[in-house]
Protein backbone atom coordinates (compact mmCIF):
# COMPACT_ATOMS: atom_id res chain seq x y z
CA UNK A 1 0.00 0.00 0.00
CA UNK A 2 1.26 3.28 -0.95
CA UNK A 3 1.32 5.27 2.04
CA UNK A 4 3.92 7.70 3.54
CA UNK A 5 3.88 8.94 7.09
CA UNK A 6 6.02 12.27 7.79
CA UNK A 7 6.65 12.72 11.60
CA UNK A 8 8.37 15.27 13.70
CA UNK A 9 11.77 13.63 15.39
CA UNK A 10 12.56 16.52 17.92
CA UNK A 11 10.04 18.56 19.99
CA UNK A 12 7.75 19.60 16.72
CA UNK A 13 8.40 22.69 14.34
CA UNK A 14 11.42 21.00 12.57
CA UNK A 15 9.22 22.17 9.55
CA UNK A 16 7.07 18.87 9.13
CA UNK A 17 4.44 21.43 6.66
CA UNK A 18 7.43 22.57 4.20
CA UNK A 19 8.15 18.61 3.72
CA UNK A 20 4.69 17.26 3.43
CA UNK A 21 3.59 20.52 1.02
CA UNK A 22 7.22 19.33 -1.63
CA UNK A 23 4.96 15.44 -1.65
CA UNK A 24 1.51 16.49 -1.59
CA UNK A 25 1.65 16.94 -5.01
CA UNK A 26 1.62 13.52 -6.16
CA UNK A 27 -0.79 12.55 -3.35
CA UNK A 28 -4.40 11.05 -3.83
CA UNK A 29 -5.32 12.15 0.00
CA UNK A 30 -3.27 14.07 2.90
CA UNK A 31 -4.41 12.65 6.00
CA UNK A 32 -4.10 14.52 9.60
CA UNK A 33 -4.36 11.76 12.51
CA UNK A 34 -3.55 13.65 15.61
CA UNK A 35 -3.89 16.99 17.50
CA UNK A 36 -5.64 19.84 16.95
CA UNK A 37 -5.59 23.54 16.12
CA UNK A 38 -2.62 23.33 18.85
CA UNK A 39 0.02 21.43 15.90
CA UNK A 40 0.38 24.53 13.30
CA UNK A 41 2.25 24.16 9.87
CA UNK A 42 3.90 26.98 7.76
CA UNK A 43 4.45 26.71 4.13
CA UNK A 44 5.89 29.34 2.00
CA UNK A 45 4.99 29.29 -1.52
CA UNK A 46 6.26 32.46 -3.58
CA UNK A 47 4.77 35.52 -2.12
CA UNK A 48 2.56 33.49 -0.14
CA UNK A 49 3.07 32.59 3.78
CA UNK A 50 0.53 29.70 4.66
CA UNK A 51 -0.45 29.12 8.36
CA UNK A 52 -1.97 25.91 8.51
CA UNK A 53 -3.99 24.68 11.94
CA UNK A 54 -6.92 22.20 11.39
CA UNK A 55 -6.67 21.96 7.83
CA UNK A 56 -3.33 19.37 6.31
CA UNK A 57 -0.99 21.00 3.78
CA UNK A 58 -2.91 19.23 1.43
CA UNK A 59 -5.21 22.12 0.74
CA UNK A 60 -2.27 23.88 -0.84
CA UNK A 61 -2.39 21.54 -3.97
CA UNK A 62 -5.48 20.51 -6.58
CA UNK A 63 -5.08 17.06 -6.74
CA UNK A 64 -5.54 15.52 -3.17
CA UNK A 65 -8.27 15.34 -0.71
CA UNK A 66 -6.88 16.27 2.93
CA UNK A 67 -8.82 14.35 5.95
CA UNK A 68 -9.12 15.24 9.16
CA UNK A 69 -8.91 11.60 11.03
CA UNK A 70 -10.59 10.38 14.13
CA UNK A 71 -7.11 10.82 16.17
CA UNK A 72 -7.50 14.66 15.56
CA UNK A 73 -9.69 17.16 18.02
CA UNK A 74 -11.48 19.90 16.11
CA UNK A 75 -12.35 23.09 17.55
CA UNK A 76 -15.77 23.33 14.89
CA UNK A 77 -15.61 27.21 15.59
CA UNK A 78 -11.87 27.43 14.52
CA UNK A 79 -11.30 24.90 12.18
CA UNK A 80 -14.55 26.99 9.66
CA UNK A 81 -13.28 30.03 10.65
CA UNK A 82 -9.79 28.56 8.77
CA UNK A 83 -11.25 27.24 6.07
CA UNK A 84 -13.40 30.51 5.36
CA UNK A 85 -10.18 32.49 5.53
CA UNK A 86 -8.25 29.60 3.38
CA UNK A 87 -11.57 29.89 0.79
CA UNK A 88 -10.43 34.01 0.50
CA UNK A 89 -7.11 32.95 -1.06
CA UNK A 90 -7.79 29.50 -2.79
CA UNK A 91 -10.14 26.56 -3.20
CA UNK A 92 -9.32 24.28 -0.27
CA UNK A 93 -10.96 21.22 -2.23
CA UNK A 94 -12.45 18.22 -1.07
CA UNK A 95 -11.65 18.34 2.79
CA UNK A 96 -13.28 15.21 4.93
CA UNK A 97 -13.57 15.04 8.93
CA UNK A 98 -14.22 11.85 10.62
CA UNK A 99 -16.84 11.32 12.04
CA UNK A 100 -15.34 9.77 15.19
CA UNK A 101 -12.69 12.74 15.37
CA UNK A 102 -13.65 14.34 19.28
CA UNK A 103 -14.73 18.27 19.05
CA UNK A 104 -12.86 20.71 21.53
CA UNK A 105 -16.09 22.83 23.12
CA UNK A 106 -16.12 26.05 24.82
CA UNK A 107 -15.09 24.73 28.45
CA UNK A 108 -11.86 23.00 27.20
CA UNK A 109 -10.70 26.09 26.10
CA UNK A 110 -11.83 28.32 29.27
CA UNK A 111 -10.11 25.19 31.48
CA UNK A 112 -6.99 25.51 29.14
CA UNK A 113 -6.36 29.35 29.76
CA UNK A 114 -2.59 30.04 30.75
CA UNK A 115 -1.10 26.54 29.32
CA UNK A 116 -0.94 25.61 32.89
CA UNK A 117 2.42 23.43 33.86
CA UNK A 118 3.39 22.29 30.54
CA UNK A 119 2.85 25.38 28.98
CA UNK A 120 0.47 24.19 26.27
CA UNK A 121 -1.22 26.69 23.28
CA UNK A 122 -4.17 27.27 25.22
CA UNK A 123 -5.99 25.57 22.69
CA UNK A 124 -8.06 23.18 25.07
CA UNK A 125 -6.39 20.48 23.50
CA UNK A 126 -5.41 18.72 26.72
CA UNK A 127 -9.08 19.25 28.38
CA UNK A 128 -10.84 17.71 25.12
CA UNK A 129 -8.71 14.96 25.00
CA UNK A 130 -9.17 14.01 28.69
CA UNK A 131 -12.94 14.31 28.49
CA UNK A 132 -12.50 11.18 25.63
CA UNK A 133 -10.71 9.46 27.93
CA UNK A 134 -13.59 9.96 30.32
CA UNK A 135 -16.36 9.23 27.98
CA UNK A 136 -18.09 12.34 27.83
CA UNK A 137 -16.82 13.83 24.49
CA UNK A 138 -18.60 14.91 22.25
CA UNK A 139 -17.50 13.66 18.16
CA UNK A 140 -17.70 15.41 14.90
CA UNK A 141 -20.88 12.57 13.96
CA UNK A 142 -23.09 13.06 16.95
CA UNK A 143 -23.62 16.91 15.36
CA UNK A 144 -25.55 15.10 12.45
CA UNK A 145 -28.06 13.34 15.10
CA UNK A 146 -30.28 15.53 17.45
CA UNK A 147 -31.05 12.60 19.01
CA UNK A 148 -27.66 11.24 19.74
CA UNK A 149 -25.84 14.60 20.22
CA UNK A 150 -29.30 15.64 22.91
CA UNK A 151 -28.39 12.38 25.24
CA UNK A 152 -24.38 13.46 24.71
CA UNK A 153 -24.57 16.63 26.06
CA UNK A 154 -26.71 15.26 28.72
CA UNK A 155 -23.63 13.02 30.17
CA UNK A 156 -21.54 16.15 29.78
CA UNK A 157 -23.41 18.89 31.57
CA UNK A 158 -23.94 16.27 34.34
CA UNK A 159 -20.24 15.04 33.87
CA UNK A 160 -18.66 18.49 34.37
CA UNK A 161 -21.56 20.98 35.78
CA UNK A 162 -18.97 23.58 36.58
CA UNK A 163 -17.07 23.60 33.94
CA UNK A 164 -20.07 24.08 30.90
CA UNK A 165 -21.28 26.54 33.55
CA UNK A 166 -18.67 29.02 33.15
CA UNK A 167 -19.10 29.26 29.65
CA UNK A 168 -22.94 29.62 29.94
CA UNK A 169 -23.99 25.97 29.23
CA UNK A 170 -26.41 25.45 31.98
CA UNK A 171 -28.62 23.28 30.01
CA UNK A 172 -29.27 20.88 27.40
CA UNK A 173 -31.56 23.48 24.66
CA UNK A 174 -28.67 26.28 25.70
CA UNK A 175 -26.10 23.90 24.60
CA UNK A 176 -27.73 22.84 21.78
CA UNK A 177 -28.37 26.80 20.61
CA UNK A 178 -24.46 27.13 20.94
CA UNK A 179 -23.87 24.69 18.60
CA UNK A 180 -26.43 24.97 16.01
CA UNK A 181 -24.60 26.97 13.47
CA UNK A 182 -21.43 24.50 13.17
CA UNK A 183 -23.70 21.50 13.38
CA UNK A 184 -24.91 22.68 9.90
CA UNK A 185 -21.80 23.77 8.11
CA UNK A 186 -19.80 20.98 9.19
CA UNK A 187 -22.19 17.75 8.46
CA UNK A 188 -21.23 17.85 4.87
CA UNK A 189 -17.63 17.44 5.87
CA UNK A 190 -18.12 14.47 8.52
CA UNK A 191 -18.23 10.62 7.16
CA UNK A 192 -16.16 7.62 7.34
CA UNK A 193 -13.42 8.82 6.39
CA UNK A 194 -11.18 5.94 8.05
CA UNK A 195 -13.08 3.67 5.69
CA UNK A 196 -12.26 6.01 2.52
CA UNK A 197 -8.81 5.80 3.23
CA UNK A 198 -8.68 2.57 3.81
CA UNK A 199 -10.75 1.80 0.22
CA UNK A 200 -8.23 4.45 -0.53
CA UNK A 201 -4.92 2.33 -0.32
CA UNK A 202 -6.45 -1.09 -1.68
CA UNK A 203 -7.11 0.78 -4.65
CA UNK A 204 -3.36 1.97 -4.53
CA UNK A 205 -4.10 5.43 -4.00
CA UNK A 206 -0.71 7.62 -2.89
CA UNK A 207 -1.76 8.24 0.89
CA UNK A 208 0.87 10.81 2.94
CA UNK A 209 0.09 10.52 6.50
CA UNK A 210 1.37 14.38 7.97
CA UNK A 211 2.15 14.34 11.45
CA UNK A 212 1.93 17.11 13.91
CA UNK A 213 4.39 18.09 16.80
CA UNK A 214 7.02 16.25 17.55
CA UNK A 215 8.54 12.84 18.80
CA UNK A 216 9.27 14.01 21.62
CA UNK A 217 6.12 15.45 22.93
CA UNK A 218 4.13 12.09 22.42
CA UNK A 219 1.75 11.40 25.39
CA UNK A 220 3.84 7.69 25.97
CA UNK A 221 7.11 8.13 24.67
CA UNK A 222 8.35 11.96 24.83
CA UNK A 223 9.36 13.63 27.72
CA UNK A 224 6.36 13.11 29.84
CA UNK A 225 4.54 15.51 31.80
CA UNK A 226 5.97 18.03 29.40
CA UNK A 227 4.27 16.42 26.61
CA UNK A 228 1.06 16.57 24.26
CA UNK A 229 -1.98 14.69 24.74
CA UNK A 230 -2.00 12.43 21.84
CA UNK A 231 0.63 10.20 19.79
CA UNK A 232 2.21 12.33 16.97
CA UNK A 233 4.68 9.27 16.37
CA UNK A 234 3.99 6.03 13.57
CA UNK A 235 2.16 4.30 16.15
CA UNK A 236 -0.30 6.78 16.27
CA UNK A 237 -1.37 6.62 12.39
CA UNK A 238 -2.91 3.63 13.07
CA UNK A 239 -5.82 4.31 15.31
CA UNK A 240 -5.37 8.46 14.31
CA UNK A 241 -6.40 7.56 10.50
CA UNK A 242 -8.15 4.18 11.05
CA UNK A 243 -5.55 2.01 8.81
CA UNK A 244 -3.27 -1.35 9.82
CA UNK A 245 0.46 -1.10 9.52
CA UNK A 246 0.37 -2.31 5.84
CA UNK A 247 -1.00 1.25 5.25
CA UNK A 248 3.05 2.28 6.05
CA UNK A 249 5.38 2.32 2.76
CA UNK A 250 7.97 4.68 3.70
CA UNK A 251 8.53 6.42 7.36
CA UNK A 252 10.12 9.60 6.58
CA UNK A 253 11.39 11.91 10.06
CA UNK A 254 12.02 15.36 10.11
CA UNK A 255 14.84 17.38 11.83
CA UNK A 256 15.66 20.57 12.44
CA UNK A 257 19.78 21.18 11.56
CA UNK A 258 19.65 22.60 15.16
CA UNK A 259 16.34 22.12 17.81
CA UNK A 260 14.11 24.07 19.70
CA UNK A 261 11.28 23.41 21.93
CA UNK A 262 8.41 25.60 22.82
CA UNK A 263 6.92 25.27 26.79
CA UNK A 264 8.38 24.19 29.66
CA UNK A 265 10.19 21.02 29.73
CA UNK A 266 13.85 19.52 29.81
CA UNK A 267 16.13 20.72 26.64
CA UNK A 268 19.51 19.16 27.09
CA UNK A 269 21.40 21.25 24.58
CA UNK A 270 19.74 24.77 24.89
CA UNK A 271 21.71 27.35 24.32
CA UNK A 272 22.06 29.93 27.40
CA UNK A 273 23.82 32.63 25.41
CA UNK A 274 20.97 35.09 24.24
CA UNK A 275 22.70 36.53 21.69
CA UNK A 276 23.45 33.37 20.03
CA UNK A 277 20.00 31.97 20.97
CA UNK A 278 18.72 35.11 18.90
CA UNK A 279 20.85 34.77 15.93
CA UNK A 280 19.61 30.69 15.62
CA UNK A 281 15.71 32.22 16.46
CA UNK A 282 15.68 34.98 14.29
CA UNK A 283 13.45 38.29 15.62
CA UNK A 284 10.04 37.67 13.87
CA UNK A 285 11.05 39.23 10.86
CA UNK A 286 10.19 36.20 8.65
CA UNK A 287 8.16 33.09 8.40
CA UNK A 288 11.24 30.78 8.80
CA UNK A 289 11.85 32.56 12.04
CA UNK A 290 11.56 30.32 15.36
CA UNK A 291 7.88 31.48 16.65
CA UNK A 292 5.33 29.31 17.19
CA UNK A 293 2.92 29.10 14.48
CA UNK A 294 -0.34 28.92 16.38
CA UNK A 295 0.92 30.81 19.29
CA UNK A 296 3.89 33.67 18.06
CA UNK A 297 5.81 32.44 21.24
CA UNK A 298 9.43 32.36 20.82
CA UNK A 299 10.94 29.08 20.40
CA UNK A 300 13.73 27.47 23.23
CA UNK A 301 16.67 27.05 21.23
CA UNK A 302 19.49 25.27 21.27
CA UNK A 303 21.95 23.15 19.06
CA UNK A 304 20.92 19.40 17.36
CA UNK A 305 20.52 16.07 19.66
CA UNK A 306 21.82 13.01 18.00
CA UNK A 307 21.10 10.98 20.81
CA UNK A 308 17.82 12.55 21.01
CA UNK A 309 17.59 11.68 17.55
CA UNK A 310 18.43 8.29 17.10
CA UNK A 311 15.62 7.67 19.76
CA UNK A 312 12.97 8.99 17.56
CA UNK A 313 14.57 6.50 14.85
CA UNK A 314 14.31 3.56 16.97
CA UNK A 315 10.58 4.60 17.75
CA UNK A 316 9.25 5.28 14.43
CA UNK A 317 11.28 3.18 12.57
CA UNK A 318 12.43 5.89 9.35
CA UNK A 319 13.21 4.71 6.46
CA UNK A 320 15.15 8.49 6.07
CA UNK A 321 15.44 11.67 7.25
CA UNK A 322 14.73 15.40 5.90
CA UNK A 323 17.03 17.53 7.46
CA UNK A 324 15.90 21.26 7.37
CA UNK A 325 17.28 24.79 8.13
CA UNK A 326 20.45 23.91 7.11
CA UNK A 327 20.42 27.51 5.44
CA UNK A 328 20.08 29.13 9.08
CA UNK A 329 23.57 27.82 10.22
CA UNK A 330 24.95 29.51 7.20
CA UNK A 331 27.67 31.86 8.33
CA UNK A 332 28.64 30.18 11.61
CA UNK A 333 32.24 29.53 12.48
CA UNK A 334 31.79 26.17 14.78
CA UNK A 335 28.57 24.72 15.60
CA UNK A 336 28.17 22.19 18.24
CA UNK A 337 26.39 18.75 18.00
CA UNK A 338 25.44 16.07 20.97
CA UNK A 339 26.51 12.84 19.72
CA UNK A 340 25.89 10.95 23.27
CA UNK A 341 25.13 11.30 27.28
CA UNK A 342 27.75 10.62 30.13
CA UNK A 343 26.75 8.81 33.05
CA UNK A 344 26.21 11.93 34.87
CA UNK A 345 23.31 12.94 31.86
CA UNK A 346 25.34 15.69 30.73
CA UNK A 347 25.87 15.63 26.74
CA UNK A 348 29.04 15.30 25.09
CA UNK A 349 29.83 17.35 22.61
CA UNK A 350 31.72 17.32 18.97
CA UNK A 351 32.05 20.33 17.32
CA UNK A 352 32.01 20.92 13.68
CA UNK A 353 33.19 23.57 10.80
CA UNK A 354 30.56 26.24 9.79
CA UNK A 355 29.88 26.89 6.29
CA UNK A 356 28.84 29.51 3.57
CA UNK A 357 25.74 30.65 1.77
CA UNK A 358 23.69 27.57 0.69
CA UNK A 359 21.39 29.38 -1.82
CA UNK A 360 20.74 27.11 -5.21
CA UNK A 361 22.54 24.34 -4.37
CA UNK A 362 20.48 21.76 -5.19
CA UNK A 363 22.01 18.30 -4.76
CA UNK A 364 24.41 17.32 -2.21
CA UNK A 365 27.41 17.18 -4.40
CA UNK A 366 27.18 20.07 -4.88
CA UNK A 367 27.18 21.52 -1.04
CA UNK A 368 30.15 22.64 0.47
CA UNK A 369 32.33 19.40 2.28
CA UNK A 370 31.42 21.40 6.15
CA UNK A 371 27.76 20.16 4.85
CA UNK A 372 28.13 16.82 3.89
CA UNK A 373 30.21 16.09 6.91
CA UNK A 374 27.32 17.31 8.99
CA UNK A 375 25.01 15.47 7.34
CA UNK A 376 27.29 12.41 7.34
CA UNK A 377 27.83 12.84 11.04
CA UNK A 378 23.67 12.92 11.44
CA UNK A 379 23.58 9.76 9.57
CA UNK A 380 26.37 7.95 10.95
CA UNK A 381 24.90 8.36 14.57
CA UNK A 382 21.11 8.23 13.91
CA UNK A 383 21.31 5.43 11.88
CA UNK A 384 19.46 6.51 9.06
CA UNK A 385 20.06 7.61 5.43
CA UNK A 386 19.30 11.43 5.15
CA UNK A 387 17.01 11.76 1.80
CA UNK A 388 16.04 15.09 1.34
CA UNK A 389 17.55 18.33 2.36
CA UNK A 390 16.21 22.09 3.08
CA UNK A 391 18.14 25.44 3.03
CA UNK A 392 15.28 27.88 2.77
CA UNK A 393 11.67 28.45 3.66
CA UNK A 394 10.85 28.64 -0.01
CA UNK A 395 8.59 25.57 -1.93
CA UNK A 396 11.53 25.39 -4.36
CA UNK A 397 14.31 24.96 -1.78
CA UNK A 398 13.62 21.36 -0.82
CA UNK A 399 15.70 18.67 -2.46
CA UNK A 400 16.29 15.37 -3.01
CA UNK A 401 13.63 12.44 -2.89
CA UNK A 402 11.18 10.25 -1.18
CA UNK A 403 9.64 7.25 -3.61
CA UNK A 404 6.27 6.42 -3.38
CA UNK A 405 6.77 2.56 -3.77
CA UNK A 406 10.11 1.62 -2.55
CA UNK A 407 9.84 -1.64 -4.83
Amino acid sequence: MPGIAVIGAQWGDEGKGKVVDALAHDADRVVRFSGGANAGHTVVVGEETFKLHHLPCGVLHDRPTSVLGAGMVIDPWTFLSELDAFAERRDPGTVRIASEAHLVLPHHKRNDEGGGFVGTTGRGIGPAYSDKARRLGLRAGDLADEDRLRERLERLLAGKPNSTARVGWTDVSVAMEALEEVRARIAPFVGDAGAEVRAALAAGERVLFEGGQGTMLDLGYGTYPYVTSSHPTVGGILTGAGVSHKALDTSIGVVKAFATRVGHGPFPTEIDDPALATRLRGTGSNPWDEYGTTTGRARRVGWLDLAQLRYACEINGFDGLVVTKLDVLSGMDRLKVCVAYDASGAPVWTELPGWGDLHGLGTRAALPSAVTDYLDLIEEVAGVPVTMFSTSPDRADTYGEVRWDRA
